[in-house]
């Protein structure tokens, strides 16, 4: 049984701000979710391709963002997973970032997982399963390591 929905949490030792910034500017984006920006930008409505650097999943996909309200909340839709099929339905992708403990608790959420196909959904929940776990990581290490 698959989930609608993947969530993650990660406590950050940065402000709200700093981790808003590594979030949304495409260069430290670029960074820490190794991927490039071939076009495009992060800004509300904006639609950005992006080609991904992980040498097990080289591949390009687009991302359109919903939503940013700095400094705590940002959303695209993709085709999630690493296949990425033609005419799948999009999951939307949300960050909300909160101040914590001297830090920002950063929630990561992809939901809509029930509208992908039947043969698709399995696959698709389970890369990105292991993809967010791996993301929340490595923003928490590049973090640490730009201080």
């Amino acid at each position: 049984m698959v989930s609608d929905r993947i969530e993650k949490q990660i406590q950050l030792k940065a402000s709200r701000e700093r981790v808003w910034q590594a979030l949304t500017t495409p260069g430290e984006f670029g960074a820490w979710f190794g991927v490039v920006f071939l076009e495009g930008t992060f800004a509300s409505g904006a639609r950005a391709k992006l080609r991904s650097t992980h040498p097990a999943h080289e591949q390009e996909f687009y991302v359109t963002v919903e939503k940013m309200e700095p400094p705590s909340y940002f959303s695209w839709r993709w085709v999630p997973g690493a296949e990425q099929p033609e005419g799948e339905a999009s999951t939307l992708v949300e960050f909300r970032l909160e101040e914590r403990d001297g830090g920002t608790l950063l929630h990561v959420t992809e939901s809509g997982f029930d509208r992908l196909s039947l043969a698709y959904r399995e696959k698709a929940y389970k890369d990105n399963t292991g993809g967010w776990e791996y993301q929340t990581q490595s923003i928490q290490r590049y973090l640490a390591a730009s201080e």
